[in-house]
Parts: C-alpha cells; sequence; structure tokens
C-alpha cells in the first residue's frame, strides 16, 4: 500500500492504518484508537495536533472527569441574568484544537454521556466549541475493567481504528527503530499541516468531480445486501446516522489521503479502509463478508474508463434473481472464462450452488451440472455437483422405482407411458441411467427431483401423465 510516511516518523508500525487517521483528522472527524497501554495512541494524537497550528491540546481521563474539570465553574453572575457562562481554567475545553478522551471504556455510563453532545454538536451546554478533532482512545474490551462503549455513543464517532500492540515477530531492527522513535523529537507542526492542507485539497477536488455521487451510488447497492447478508443477526443495529451520514464521510476523507498519495483508484482504496474501520471493526462485523461486497461493487467508484473485467464482475453480482444469475452465466459464457481467473470462477459458481441449495432448486443443479459439462468446465465445482447430482438421482430413484415397477402391472397403462417407464427401468438396471443426457432422459431426471423435491404430486396419476403425455418422443 502506498503511503505518505508521515506516521512511521511517529511510531513504528502505523502505516497500514494512516490513511484512515489522517484523512480523518484532516478533515476534522472524531475517531476511537484501540489498543492496550503503551502503544502509542496518545503521543500520536498529542504530535499530529501540531498540524492544526493550533497548540492547544487537551488530555481528559474517561473514568475521572466531571462538569467542572472538563467546561468550568458556572459563573454565578451569569446566572442571575439568566445566560449559563463558565469561568474557564488550564484544562478547560473551550479553546482546545485538540481533544483527546482517554479510556473511554472504562468509563461508567454516567461519564460517557459527558461526551455525546461534544461530539455530535460541537458544544458543552449549548455554547460552542472550537476544537477540529476528538479522539477516544480505548483499551481492548478483554480487559477486565473495561466498560462497553455506550452504543449512542459509539455512533458518534467515525470510525475505530484498532492501533498495532507489536508483541510478535519483531526483529532486532524494529526493536531498534522503536527506541529511536521515543526518543527523537516530534515531527514538525509545519509539515504535518501542509500534508492536512493537501488532504482537505484533495477533498475539494473529489467534491468537485461529483465522487459523493459515486459513494451515494456505491452504498444505494452495498448497504441492503449488507442488510440482507446479516439478516441472521437480529441484535444487530446500523444507525441510519452510521450509513448514510459517518460512512460516506468517511470514505471521502480516506479518498482524499488516497489522493494525494496518487494512488489511480482513491475512492475504491478509500472505500475499503471505510468499511473496515467506520463498519466492521467499529460493530464488530465479519471483514470478510464486508470485503466480499465491496468487491463486488467497487466498480461503482472508479475513475475514467471500466475494465472490461470488472464490468463483468459487477453485471455479475448485481443481478438480484438465481434465474438471472444463471442465464447470465450461460449467455456470458465465453467472455466469463476469458476475462475471469479460475480461482475466482469457482468462488462463484461454489456461491451459487449454496444459493440453488438453500432454495431447494434441485433441478437447477442438474441443469448447472450439464451445462460446465457441454463446456468442458476445468474447475473442481463440476466434479462436486456430478457428485451431488449422483446422489440426489439415486435418492429420487429409490424412492419413485417401487411405483414405477407397480405401474407396470396395470392393464390400462397407455402404451406410450408403459415403453418410456420400461426404458427407465432398463436404463436404471444397468446402471446407463446416471450417464445419459438425452434429451428425453434429461426430462425424466427432472421430474424425478422435482418429485423428490415434492414439487410435484408423488401419485400413480402424476406419473402416468408425465411419462404419457409430457416426453417429446419415445
Amino acid at each position: 500500500m502506498e503511503c505518505l510516511h508521515l506516521l512511521d516518523q511517529i511510531n513504528f508500525g502505523y502505516l497500514e492504518i494512516e490513511p484512515a487517521i489522517l484523512g480523518l483528522m484532516a478533515l476534522h472527524k472524531s475517531f476511537v484508537l484501540v489498543g492496550r497501554h503503551g502503544t502509542g495512541k496518545t503521543r500520536l494524537a498529542r504530535i499530529l495536533s501540531q498540524g492544526y497550528r493550533q497548540h492547544s491540546f487537551v488530555f481528559y481521563d474517561a473514568t475521572k472527569e466531571d462538569l467542572i474539570s472538563i467546561a468550568g465553574i458556572p459563573d454565578p453572575d451569569a446566572l442571575k441574568q439568566g445566560q449559563l457562562q463558565f469561568v474557564p481554567h488550564q484544562r478547560a475545553i473551550w479553546d482546545k484544537a485538540t481533544i483527546v478522551v482517554d479510556e473511554v471504556t472504562r468509563a461508567n455510563k454516567e461519564n460517557q454521556n459527558l461526551w455525546l453532545e461534544i461530539i455530535e454538536e460541537h458544544t458543552c451546554f449549548g455554547l460552542p466549541l472550537a476544537y477540529k478533532s476528538l479522539i477516544a482512545t480505548a483499551n481492548p474490551d478483554s480487559y477486565a475493567a473495561a466498560f462497553t462503549l455506550d452504543e449512542a455513543l459509539l455512533d458518534r464517532f467515525y470510525a475505530v481504528i484498532p492501533v498495532p500492540e507489536l508483541q510478535t515477530r519483531l526483529q532486532d531492527q524494529e526493536v531498534q527503530e522503536l527506541i529511536t522513535l521515543a526518543a527523537k523529537p516530534a515531527l514538525d507542526g509545519d509539515q504535518i499541516g501542509a500534508v492536512f492542507t493537501r488532504i482537505r485539497q484533495a477533498h475539494q477536488d473529489l467534491l468537485a468531480e461529483g465522487a459523493m455521487q459515486k459513494i451515494t451510488a456505491y452504498l444505494g447497492k452495498f448497504i441492503p445486501l449488507l442488510f440482507d447478508a446479516l439478516a441472521g443477526n437480529p441484535d444487530l443495529y446500523i444507525s441510519p446516522r452510521t450509513y448514510a451520514r459517518n460512512l460516506p464521510e468517511t470514505i471521502l476523507a480516506i479518498a482524499a489521503y488516497f489522493r494525494v498519495v496518487g494512488t489511480p483508484y482513491p475512492l475504491v482504496d478509500g472505500a475499503l479502509q471505510a468499511l473496515r474501520y467506520a463498519l466492521a471493526t467499529k460493530l464488530q462485523l465479519s471483514l470478510s463478508t464486508v470485503e466480499q461486497l465491496h468487491e463486488s461493487l467497487k466498480v461503482l467508484l472508479y475513475e475514467g474508463v471500466l475494465p472490461e473485467a470488472d464490468q463483468l464482475r459487477f453485471s455479475l453480482n448485481s443481478l438480484p434473481r438465481l434465474e438471472e444469475k444463471i442465464a447470465y452465466l450461460q449467455t456470458r459464457w465465453a467472455d466469463i472464462r476469458r476475462l475471469l481467473p479460475l480461482d475466482e470462477l469457482e468462488k462463484y459458481l461454489s456461491a451459487l450452488v449454496a444459493e440453488i441449495e438453500q432454495q431447494d432448486r434441485k433441478t437447477d443443479l442438474l441443469d448447472l451440472k450439464c451445462f460446465l459439462s457441454q463446456a468442458a468446465y476445468p474447475g473442481d465445482c463440476l466434479r462436486k455437483l456430478e457428485g451431488k447430482i449422483i446422489i440426489l438421482l439415486n435418492a429420487a430413484l429409490h424412492k419413485t422405482l417401487p411405483r414405477i415397477r407397480a405401474l407396470l402391472q396395470q392393464e390400462q397403462l397407455p402404451q406410450q407411458a408403459s415403453q418410456r417407464i420400461t426404458l427407465l427401468q432398463r436404463l436404471a438396471a444397468e446402471h446407463q441411467f446416471m450417464q445419459d443426457e438425452s434429451p428425453d432422459i434429461m426430462r425424466i431426471k427432472r421430474f424425478l427431483l422435482e418429485v423428490y423435491a415434492g414439487k410435484r404430486p408423488d401419485d400413480d396419476m402424476a406419473f402416468i401423465q408425465f411419462f404419457a403425455d409430457e416426453l417429446s418422443c419415445s
């Protein structure tokens, strides 16, 4: 990943999270840094705050602070006139550019609630605040004394970013670098401020180029698909504030960082990091689920001409109905094989098979297997499908052969039906039924699978009607 290499001049190992931190700070968005004590969270916030060129940094301990330590003492003379004003002190919040709220998950609910208005409205008791960035720090929830962050408070933060804890796989050179960074002077505030200025300018450029319209179209597809994927978790709540305000603004802020870096698709890269920290980490969602959805929809964020392979991927993943997916697969097969690598196609076909099985559409499994066989598909999915079909057809034959034998004993059985039932019985006895893919035998296979699945009546009249009337030839 291309980076500006600013954070590695402050804390070792922070490059992966640099785009999110710098993008959010440059655009004045509040976020949470999560990591154990001693990992450099407060140091990072203190040094980066110099980029605002206002040396007014304040550190609050969320477990101890109260109204007086945050705001000062209410002015009694102002109260007599019906006005709420405060007599500020050195640590008062009013004129600070950067606010760090430490140990926010260890604070009880009452202390956490002090910060709701401050983060959401940029006010304290209705009076305006000057701060540009509020950064909360938290230890992992595994700490014995840690409280869970109040949902309403968590919802106000744009992202939750885990910091590296540097406990394993360290080389001697890396430890030396850690020691050097801990001892050397901080970066110059002008250097940091210049980076923030460039990110803000890139943000304006992206807006002027219609980036928010692309993000809106992207999230318009992404969020409904995410809710569908998470439907099995009824207790999960993703607030409209998160997906309609915080997430799009976070994507744009991080994309501005990537525009400064010069990556070819800043919105795509920005969305991936935003989904990781503003959605997956923040709400403890499956990162793989989020990334898979992003992969299928990222084409909506591209700038310029969309590569042909990505156009195809988008079409494949945007079809809502199973019938449409199967039809598209068949009609665009030549392009799909030409443009997609085999391992990617295997994943798509496996997901398609799983969806067919979930909907209990056994005949679609049969049709897909036949199509892949005729197309000489070389992947492992075909072999697995063949095994599934053999098991299903054997079970269907086992269920229906007693009825078929009984039908052949009926004196009034139509001759056409008798001939076709006899053919089926002979092919089954000679173990040729599974391999035969002639049109009539394929129709018989579909019929047996439908009966086995309970989608056709399982009675004599249904069998006689099918074998006498529904087959095209004897």
